[in-house]
């Protein structure tokens, strides 16, 4: 008898989160850097590179906030689940 409700549950968990999630996905901010035809002098690929390394950083975090937060997110729905089983499992028995 306990089944039908734990499906229920995350049936509706699986459900809900599309209606609740960010209806814009996030973009980044970051600048690439554009080579240049031809470079003129050490500098100038020196400058290139540390424009390369920053654009390569910046993404890095980017992409490193974006899975914290679907860490996040899953830890939430996991949470959400939880509560709905144990609410089945003890209150509606």
């Amino acid at each position: 008898m306990r089944y039908p409700y734990v499906a229920f549950g995350f049936l509706l968990a699986v459900m809900a989160s599309p209606t609740q999630a960010d209806m814009i996905a996030p973009s980044h901010y970051c600048s690439k850097p554009y080579k240049p035809y031809q470079f003129n002098s050490e500098i100038d690929i020196q400058n290139f590179q540390y424009e390369v390394t920053r654009f390569k950083n910046c993404i890095n975090e980017f992409v490193e906030e974006q899975d914290d937060a679907i860490r996040n997110h899953q830890r939430a729905a996991q949470e959400a689940i939880e509560e709905w089983n144990s609410f089945v499992r003890y209150e509606l028995q």
